[in-house]
């Protein structure tokens, strides 16, 4: 029986549900990390967060990753119970109602769906900006923009396997050259030698310094709760997912306070300020030096950063859609699935032309990298309650309907420590305010919110549409 059917959904003619069982833990765990975008995580916050942390920056990362533990432990039981494709949708509806879960779940799909748009103008930029510079190859941004687009559209249409082959490669390769960078930073390293300075907290001597890199490591964190969306496509999905989730996150801690301690003792701790002040990513001075002037590898690592995000985006936009679409709260057309692929057809074309109008139209007036901080800031925002909501759903839904597993360190404890970092992060996001562009973006998250409200009381709570409102946190067709 098909998710649509089980819905009482009229089912589309194309309809015949997302490929079930068609990925493993590598898959899942991979879904998570790509959309985390490592090298492009660390190669491009390395800057800021040792001009605010100084040789403390490591300790950051670490600091953050603490925090993303907290985020993610009432996450995981959700996942066990609840592995759907609506992801938040699912998870809010279920523990909260189901007025806040489409609310959480429309924030969650239009940030995702605009992401692909920021990262592929900023990748494009990056590539226009090195081939040019040391190759004279004189290709506009938005051109590489519209081909890593074209790319994750194809992908999208293609599958979940084809997607998730893809993140794989790219999310391995991309690790393996930030580690390989690090690793030869320890071995060479500059003035001040190998030593563990960056991770005493006697050497922090600016606070407000200090928690501002934590805030920005740990949205350099955000994309580790993606997994949860592919979970009707996964092999035992209440085992895989939460391991996926948690799993990436380590995977990526470890890979970040590895990588930030390597590249500031490559660089010499003697003389961070200058790497603070680097006008390109730090990365590429270092690979020129470690690697032979083999600093190419670097761009490549990027592109594959890029584009892996774009493609686990696009998978995270549209199976939040089709999650949405398929119990009756968003236009039941964006939960069609192509039959030979079986993928949201509907939905990935949307997303996919949704992300091209953003990254042209805004992109070529604003600038590709105005945009990426643009949006990305306004990802910042919308985050934020999207994980509080989580939080107070975890704590209900275990407290409600599942009382013999309801732990306090799970559902009370890391909530709340949760909640108080996130809220202290909006605070610090907003003051002082940030310079225009930058400016926009809490006012663009507002108008997510407002568009949302548009859609739920014009459309979804008007007298005879609220059928929806019964399947919001089931799951239809996942045992």
């Amino acid at each position: 029986m098909t998710a649509q059917a089980t819905y009482g959904v009229e089912e589309p003619q194309l309809s015949t549900g997302l490929q079930k069982g068609s990925i493993g833990l590598g898959g899942a765990l991979m879904q998570s990390v790509a959309q985390i975008s490592p090298t492009l995580g660390i190669f491009y916050t390395i800057a800021f967060t040792t001009g605010q942390s100084g040789i403390t920056a490591p300790l950051t990362y670490l600091a953050a990753f603490l925090v993303c533990l907290m985020i993610a432990v009432p996450m995981l039981g959700l996942a066990r119970h609840l592995p759907s494709a609506g992801g938040f949708y699912t998870y809010v509806s279920a523990g909260i109602g189901p007025r806040a879960g489409f609310m959480t779940g429309w924030l969650y799909a239009i940030m995702v769906s605009v992401v692909p748009a920021a990262l592929a103008a900023f990748t494009g930029a990056v590539l226009q900006d090195e081939l040019d510079g040391k190759y004279h190859v004189g290709i506009p941004w938005w051109v590489y923009a519209t081909v890593i687009l074209a790319i994750c559209l194809l992908c999208a249409y293609r599958g979940i396997v084809i997607s998730i082959k893809f993140l794989v490669v790219m999310s391995c390769f991309e690790m393996v050259v930030g580690l390989a960078l690090a690793l030869s930073g320890l071995l060479l390293p500059g003035k001040g030698g190998v030593n563990l300075d960056g991770f005493n907290p006697l050497n922090i001597h600016n606070g407000s310094g200090f928690f501002l890199a934590i805030v920005l490591s740990i949205f350099a964190f955000t994309g580790f709760e993606s997994a949860a969306v592919v979970g009707e496509e996964s092999r035992d999905p209440r085992r895989i997912i939460p391991k996926a989730i948690i799993g990436s996150l380590v995977l990526i801690g470890l890979f970040y306070c590895v990588t930030a301690w390597g590249l500031q003792i490559a660089w010499g701790t003697d003389r961070l300020s200058s790497l603070a002040s680097s006008p390109t990513a730090p990365a590429f001075a270092l690979a020129d030096r470690l690697f032979n002037g083999a600093s190419i590898i670097i761009l490549i690592a990027l592109v594959n950063s890029g584009l892996g995000v774009c493609i686990a985006c696009t998978t995270s936009a549209t199976r939040t859609l089709y999650g949405i679409a398929r119990t009756g709260a968003l236009p039941s057309s964006l939960a069609r699935t192509q039959q030979k692929h079986h993928t949201p057809v509907v939905a990935v074309f949307v997303q996919s032309a949704v992300a091209f109008v953003v990254c042209l139209a805004v992109g070529l007036p604003l600038g590709p990298y105005n945009l990426f901080n643009l949006l990305g800031t306004t990802g910042t925002f919308v985050y934020i309650p999207i994980f509080i909501l989580m939080n107070i759903a975890a704590t209900r839904f275990f407290w409600m309907r599942h009382r013999n597993e309801f732990s306090i360190w799970s559902h009370v404890v890391a909530p709340i420590v949760s909640t108080v970092a996130l809220l202290l992060i909006a605070y610090n996001s907003l003051v002082p305010l940030p310079a225009f562009p930058v400016l926009l973006a809490p006012f663009i998250a507002i108008a997510y919110v407002l568009a949302g409200f548009a859609i739920l009381f014009g459309r979804n709570l008007r007298s005879g549409q609220r059928d929806w409102m019964a399947r919001a946190g089931e799951l239809p067709d996942v045992e």
